[in-house]
């Protein structure tokens, strides 16, 4: 079994030096091979991300979509954030009504007479969603970056002027993105739902739900009542090179992961193994882990669905996980 990262499709370096930390492998949603970004693509070849492609959209079809899409928002909203934020109570962007409409604005300038009765696609509707959320994330993340690195140049100027020449480091620096930098707290319940869509059509299961956004987990805890906390892991190295104790304890953490999710729940379940020590290592995440007794994965997503799919896909795949298992992992020190 292998953690799935939710509800994002990118992954920025911090993000995956946390989830490093804690699995061997943490698996990721993408849309188009093509739209991969050219890090996480590396992150895959080495086996620290398993990327997957659950729905085959076609790209072209795509491209040409958010590129219409693009033109209607700049016409109508004057940029495509301004635009976003507007709408910040549908989901996604394209509902049935904005769909209509968008068409009915291309068709009027291009002379297009019958898209304007075409039917939403969910599907569809999911992609083009996650693919702007993964630009706006990507861009987002971009210019967080920058005004840290403006802000440490003035605070080396100001060591400067002090005589204490200590330039920022790589590793606080990257701390200090993952620190304040969490796409989920901006439409934490549309990325929920449209990252839903795609989770429904994977047919790799897993049982273990893992992000880094706070405002992504508590969303979800506070819409599931009747989860339970199975323990809190503190101090988990994260370290630049393998080290054979930790690789041993991921292992044995996911095999007991992997059991919590397939039998039933009892609140007597033994405590998660110990965190090895590892001199020296500085920068640790802790490990935040809920469990939802008696509800399969697709089960328990099912509920940020706008209509019923579970029992549909009941009917081809056998469920063999009894419960959903939620983490949060987020910077110690």
């Amino acid at each position: 079994m292998k953690p799935i990262y939710f509800p994002f499709t990118f992954i920025s370096k911090p993000v995956c030096q946390t989830l490093a930390a804690c699995f061997r492998q943490t698996a990721v949603y993408q849309i188009s091979s093509i739209k991969v970004p050219d890090e996480m693509q590396n992150w895959g070849k080495i086996g620290i991300l398993d990327i997957r492609i659950p729905v085959k959209y076609d790209g072209d079809k795509l491209d040409a979509i958010v590129k219409q899409y693009r033109s209607w928002a700049n016409l109508h909203q004057g940029s495509e954030m301004a635009f976003l934020k507007s709408r910040t109570d549908q989901i996604p962007f394209f509902d049935e009504n904005s769909t209509r409409q968008i068409t009915a604005d291309i068709k009027s300038k291009e002379g297009r007479q019958n898209r304007s009765q075409e039917k939403p696609d969910p599907l569809l509707n999911a992609g083009l969603f996650l693919h702007l959320a993964q630009e706006y994330d990507m861009q987002n993340l971009t210019l967080t970056e920058d005004l840290q690195a403006v802000e440490a140049m003035e605070q080396d100027f100001m060591k400067d002027l002090k005589g204490d020449n200590h330039a920022l480091d790589e590793e606080i620096a990257l701390e200090k993105t993952l620190e304040v930098h969490d796409p989920g707290h901006y439409m934490t319940k549309e990325r929920i739902h449209a990252w839903t869509h795609l989770m429904q059509q994977d047919q790799q299961d897993s049982g273990l739900f893992a992000t880094t956004s706070r405002s992504v987990f508590e969303s979800l805890i506070d819409s599931a009542p009747e989860a339970e906390l199975v323990g809190v892991l503190d101090a988990i190295p994260v370290v630049d090179n393998e080290v054979e104790a930790l690789e041993t304890w991921r292992d044995e953490l996911m095999k007991h992961l992997e059991m919590l999710a397939a039998v039933a729940w009892t609140a007597k379940t033994d405590s998660i193994i110990t965190v090895p020590e590892i001199p020296g290592c500085e920068t640790t995440v802790s490990l935040t882990l809920y469990i939802v007794p008696g509800k399969p994965p697709h089960e328990f997503f099912n509920r940020y669905m706008e209509h019923d799919v579970f029992n549909d896909k009941e009917k081809h795949q056998k469920v063999k996980l009894k419960n959903t298992l939620l983490g949060f992992i987020e910077k110690c020190s």
